[in-house]
């Protein structure tokens, strides 16, 4: 897949997202998460920031969690449960040491979980199999 196309299906993604949060009723802040998610996706964090941004990933994650659990045990779909334990072992094995470049790349990782996260919480339940395929 070509650089273009790639950003295309992302600025896809971030467009459905932003149209469905205007309609959604939920404590969700989308707009906020997609900034978070932005701020970690353009281009590598700083060493800096990228505690704060850990913090920040982890706390929209968890929120996102929560609502997309709840789905997940009103419909039956496998897929949901599996995205959602996936996202819950992925936050667990946080590196805790090593150069400073992974934990980096560990926030980005966390990004696309949240990104991904944020698209099913943000989805009616009978489009979940092809909200699946629309975050990806």
């Amino acid at each position: 897949m070509r650089a273009a196309e790639i950003v295309t299906r992302r600025w896809r993604t971030a467009r459905w997202i932003f149209s469905r949060a205007r309609s959604h009723e939920c404590p969700i802040d989308a707009e906020s998460i997609m900034g978070t998610i932005r701020v970690t996706l353009d281009r590598l964090p700083p060493a800096a920031a990228v505690d704060h941004l850990l913090l920040r990933l982890r706390g929209h994650i968890q929120l996102l969690l929560t609502e997309v659990e709840a789905k997940a045990r009103d419909s039956q779909h496998r897929l949901v449960r599996l995205v959602v334990v996936s996202a819950r072992d992925r936050l667990a094995e946080e590196p805790k040491s090593g150069p400073s470049v992974v934990r980096c790349v560990y926030a980005q990782e966390l990004a696309c979980i949240c990104r991904d996260l944020l698209v099913l919480a943000l989805a009616e339940p009978e489009t979940g199999q092809r909200t699946l395929a629309v975050a990806s």
